[in-house]
């Protein structure tokens, strides 16, 4: 009877015993379970804080963009309206004797800077949202991942039919798997530096190139609008012709001749062998900037003249170009070098386009621009070269032929060349 009551008092301390340890055990899930829900609402709380810091930088970022381009673009007319006062007064002035106007420090139209305006506005908050991307240690991997693939894109272009639209369906798949920011923002300011880089190193060499180039643009433009602006903005800041946008040389002025020169775009020469240690960097030779002004403006004019449905910056884009070219910009070397480049590569769109209200253009070149340009060839004898395939182009009426490289093959035929 004992062992009976023994037995089952053990068998009763063994259930219970199980019992507490299982209370023991749902008490510590619990516990952990409770620790967990709040490690993650901790968590959030900080994702959330994050999030709201990083949108509140971002639009911190946008508005004081946006504040520097208004007050950029309210300065510039402040002056320009004070220099044109300055002008008429001095004009007008009663028993003043006959005095030369104030020269502008900026020679553009009021339209071309607003546009330049905008642009610059967004260039520079993508800019500012890239920034920390940009130079993280951490993301230099995926950089250099990102930066391999657009040079691979872009060095593939090539005056095909078949391979602008393989090329820009490449460049848009690409661009699609890069949604997050601000990674995306950084394919785009990249691509655009890298398609504008072969406008000095490939277009200025090979001209016709630039159809190729420009149509797989387009395509791209059209596929994310974002890209189009941030294009023409670098394109601006490396081209100022590009506006069109002109700075007048003013003795005293400056600094120093090279202010106003890297103003105009110059850049530091590639060769720097007979620098002194200490000095500043020698600036590229004007033969040298010419080059890359011609590869740039020969870029812009198949960019514009590209036929598409949905073109962001087309025809009008054109006609407002060179009318603002025209009508402010002063006819001298660098400026006939911007608009006869232009001409080669658009102008034979534009006739098709605008007809005689083109030829009224052109006869503003003829009777106006050409006549004041080659008046200067005596003191700048540059501007004979540029002046003479100018004056070509208009008496042999280039622009009712397509320029060269504007028809495509659909294919390159050479490939399917039998060698004998």
């Amino acid at each position: 009877m004992d062992a009976r009551w023994r037995q089952r008092d053990a068998a009763v301390r063994v259930v219970l015993a199980a019992d507490a340890a299982e209370a023991e055990r749902q008490r510590a899930a619990a516990e952990a379970e409770e620790k967990a829900r709040k490690a993650a609402e901790e968590a959030k709380r900080r994702a959330e804080e994050e999030e709201k810091k990083k949108a509140e930088a971002a639009a911190k970022a946008k508005s004081d963009a946006e504040k520097a381009a208004a007050a950029t673009a309210a300065e510039e007319k402040r002056r320009m309206e004070e220099e044109k006062k300055a002008a008429e007064a001095a004009a007008t002035a009663p028993g003043a004797p006959p005095r030369p106007g104030v020269v502008p420090r900026v020679q553009t139209s009021a339209e071309a800077s607003a546009r330049e305006g905008e642009f610059a506005a967004e260039l520079a908050r993508a800019r500012t949202s890239v920034a920390e991307y940009s130079t993280s240690a951490s993301t230099k991997r995926e950089r250099r991942a990102l930066n391999a693939q657009i040079t691979v894109h872009v060095q593939q272009i090539a005056a095909t039919k078949t391979q602008i639209e393989k090329k820009a369906i490449d460049v848009a798949t690409m661009l699609s798997n890069v949604r997050q920011e601000p990674q995306r923002t950084f394919a785009l300011v990249s691509l655009a530096k890298r398609i504008l880089t072969q406008c000095d190193s490939q277009v200025s060499k090979l001209n016709r190139f630039a159809f190729a180039l420009a149509e797989v643009a387009v395509r791209i433009a059209v596929f994310e609008p974002r890209f189009n602006v941030i294009l023409l903005a670098l394109l601006h800041e490396s081209c100022v012709l590009a506006v069109p946008k002109y700075y007048p040389f003013v003795v005293g002025r400056y600094a120093s001749d090279d202010e106003y020169f890297r103003l105009m775009g110059y850049v530091d020469a590639e060769d720097q062998g007979e620098r002194r240690e200490g000095d500043p960097p020698k600036l590229e030779t004007t033969d040298a900037f010419g080059q890359r002004l011609r590869g740039f403006m020969l870029f812009y004019a198949a960019y514009t003249q590209v036929e598409h449905a949905t073109h962001p910056h087309g025809m009008e884009a054109a006609w407002s170009w060179i009318s603002r070219l025209l009508n402010r910009i002063p006819p001298n070397r660098h400026s006939a070098t911007a608009l006869e480049s232009f001409l080669k590569h658009a102008g034979y769109r534009m006739y098709a386009t605008y007809g005689s209200q083109f030829g009224k253009i052109l006869d503003v070149v003829d009777q106006s621009f050409l006549p004041e340009l080659e008046a200067k060839s005596g003191d700048d004898p540059d501007v004979r070269p540029v002046a003479s395939r100018t004056r070509t182009y208009l008496n042999e009426r280039t622009f009712l032929k397509p320029p060269e490289g504007r028809e495509m093959p659909n294919t390159d035929t050479s490939q399917n060349t039998i060698p004998r």
